[in-house]
């Protein structure tokens, strides 16, 4: 599916913690479709104790995307206007979307990418899981809503 000049659906990425998969997604998103997307966010079932991983940090600066001002905030604390998409990386993420009252009209799906975070491998292996689940993500989406503005 390839789009053009179509605007994108006002879009929620959800997974654990919000540590990971979904802040890659929603950073992803915006250097990937910034000209056609309303608006897009990123939560968790909890905030993850609020802290970002470094480990997605690194991953997602070696293709330029910055990071390191991303809190992770849970499906409660997010403020984000009436969401058309929420797109789900863990099977947990999927279920809690599916009973919240504010996501009732949206389209809810489930996209399952593993937790990096359950690598217990050294600096190198994980750092090579994490630019897995990156580049993976990155391929959902192009498949999802077609080739990137840039």
């Amino acid at each position: 599916m390839t789009r053009t000049n179509t605007p994108l659906p006002n879009i929620l990425f959800a997974c654990t913690h919000n540590k990971i998969r979904s802040p890659m997604a929603e950073a992803l998103m915006q250097a990937m479709y910034p000209t056609k997307i309303a608006h897009i966010d990123s939560c968790g079932i909890d905030d993850g104790g609020g802290i970002g991983d470094g480990f997605t940090i690194a991953v997602m600066q070696e293709i330029g995307i910055d990071l390191l001002d991303h809190t992770p905030k849970s499906f409660t604390a997010r403020t984000s206007p009436e969401i058309d998409l929420v797109i789900c990386f863990s099977e947990a993420s999927f279920e809690t979307a599916n009973q919240i009252p504010a996501l009732d009209k949206a389209e809810i799906i489930y996209c399952p990418i593993y937790d990096p975070q359950l690598i217990a491998e050294a600096r190198d292996a994980r750092l090579d899981a994490y630019r897995n689940i990156r580049d993976t993500i990155k391929t959902m989406l192009i498949e999802r809503f077609g080739t990137p503005d840039t």
